[in-house]
C-alpha cells in the first residue's frame, strides 16, 4: 500500500512510501480509504504533532520511521476485509484516517451508528479522534455530500466550540471580537455564528491584502480590515481575539495597540506555522491555546451527547449552507496529486475559496 509521509523536522518535505500489506488478526478490519480533505488544519496537526500527539495516531511504515510522520486527515473509507463480527464488509465509515491506501482498525464499542478504534497505540489518545461514524446507517445519508462533510464538518465543529467558549464566558467582557486569518474556513464558520447571534459583539475580520476582497464578498463579518490597517481598530473598546494564524507579528501589534483592553486571546490555528512562537508584546497571561476535543468533552459532560450533537449539528448545518454558496471544491488524483500541491498548502498558496479533496483512485489500489 501507499502512505503519504511528512518529514517531522521539515514540514514542507513529503514522500510517498510503499509498504507491505498488514495481515489481519482476530477482530481486525481493513478499510480502503476512498477520499479525504486536506486543509491548513492538517498542517496545524503536523506543527502540533509532538505536543498534542497527532503523530501517534498512524505510525509510519518504511525506513527512518523516527524521521517521518503521517498527518491525520478526515475522510471516508469502506470496509473491504473483516475479522470482526460487529463490522461487516461493505460498511462505510467517516472519521480520522491516514493519507494512505488503507487502514487496519480494531472495532470496539460498536453501535448502530458509530464505533471506536481500539488499537493499542490509540488507547490513550483523545476519544473524539478514535470514533468512526457508520454513515450507511444515518437517516438521509447522501454520498454526494461527502466532500462538504470532510472539508467543513470538523472545521465548523471547532467554530461551534469557539462560539460556545466566547458565549459561556460572556464574551470575556468584550465589545468587539477580532478574528485573525479571517479567510480561513474555521474563522468564517465562527463569524457566521457570531453575526447570527444577536447577543454577540461586533465582529471584525483581519486578513491579508490578498484576501480582503474575498473576505468582504462573503458577508460573514461586520467589518473587515487588512493586517496593514489593524491600528484602525478602536482600542478604547474591550476586545477578545480569536487567532487562527499564529502570525506573531500581527498578534504582537494588535496586543500593543489594544493594551489593557485586550481582554482575552484564544490561540487556535497555525496558518503561519513557520513564524516564531514567542515575541515581545504578546500578553501571554491573557492568552490560552484552544483544543477543540477538550471543549467537546466538556460540553458533552454538561449537556449529554445527544444535546451536544443537536446543538452542534444545527450550527454546522447553518454555517455549511452559507459556505457552500462560495466554496469551490478541487479534487486531487490520489496521494500523487496531494504531493504535487503539498508545498503550496504549507506556504498558504491555496485560494481561500478553494477546498482540496483527495480522491483515492486506481493508482493507490493494492
Amino acid at each position: 500500500m501507499t502512505e503519504f509521509q511528512t518529514n517531522k523536522a521539515n514540514l514542507t518535505q513529503a514522500r510517498l512510501q510503499e509498504t507491505p500489506i498488514h495481515t489481519l488478526g482476530d477482530g481486525e478490519v481493513r478499510v480502503k480509504v476512498d477520499r479525504f480533505a486536506f486543509t491548513a488544519n492538517n498542517i496545524t496537526y503536523a506543527v502540533m504533532g509532538d505536543q498534542l500527539r497527532y503523530w501517534q495516531f498512524f505510525p509510519p511504515n518504511g525506513n527512518e520511521p523516527e524521521k517521518w510522520g503521517i498527518i491525520p486527515v478526515w475522510g471516508f473509507a469502506d470496509v473491504v476485509e473483516s475479522n470482526s463480527n460487529a463490522l461487516p464488509v461493505g460498511e462505510r465509515l467517516f472519521g480520522y484516517f491516514p493519507p494512505a491506501s488503507e487502514l487496519v482498525i480494531t472495532p470496539k464499542r460498536v453501535t448502530q451508528t458509530s464505533l471506536l478504534d481500539g488499537s493499542a497505540h490509540r488507547a490513550e489518545l483523545p476519544p473524539g479522534y478514535n470514533m468512526y461514524q457508520r454513515v450507511n446507517h444515518e437517516p438521509g445519508y447522501d454520498h454526494a455530500n461527502d466532500n462538504q462533510r470532510m472539508l467543513l464538518f470538523v472545521l465548523h465543529l471547532t467554530s461551534f466550540c469557539l462560539h460556545d467558549l466566547l458565549k459561556r464566558n460572556d464574551w470575556f467582557g468584550a465589545e468587539q471580537v477580532v478574528i485573525i486569518s479571517a479567510s480561513s474556513k474555521t474563522s468564517i464558520g465562527l463569524a457566521y455564528g457570531l453575526t447570527d447571534d444577536k447577543d454577540a459583539p461586533h465582529v471584525i475580520g483581519l486578513t491579508s491584502n490578498r484576501h480582503i476582497d474575498f473576505v468582504n464578498s462573503i458577508d460573514a463579518y461586520d467589518s473587515v480590515l487588512s493586517y496593514d490597517t489593524l491600528e484602525q481598530i478602536d482600542a478604547s473598546k474591550p476586545t477578545v481575539i480569536v487567532d487562527m494564524s499564529a502570525n506573531t507579528d500581527v498578534l504582537s501589534r494588535l496586543h500593543r495597540h489594544l493594551g489593557d483592553n485586550m481582554r482575552y486571546t484564544s490561540n487556535v490555528g497555525l496558518t503561519h506555522w513557520d513564524e516564531p512562537r514567542h515575541v515581545d508584546g504578546i500578553i501571554q497571561e491573557r492568552s490560552q491555546q484552544f483544543f477543540a476535543p477538550s471543549h467537546v468533552q466538556q460540553c458533552m459532560k454538561e449537556w449529554g451527547p445527544e444535546e451536544f450533537n443537536k446543538r452542534s449539528m444545527r450550527y454546522i448545518m447553518n454555517s455549511t449552507e452559507k459556505t457552500n454558496e462560495w466554496l469551490k471544491i478541487q479534487e486531487l488524483d490520489g496521494v500523487n496529486g496531494l504531493l504535487e500541491v503539498y508545498k503550496d498548502i504549507c506556504e498558504g498558496k491555496i485560494a481561500a475559496d478553494e477546498g482540496l479533496v483527495v480522491v483515492m483512485g486506481d493508482n493507490e489500489k493494492d
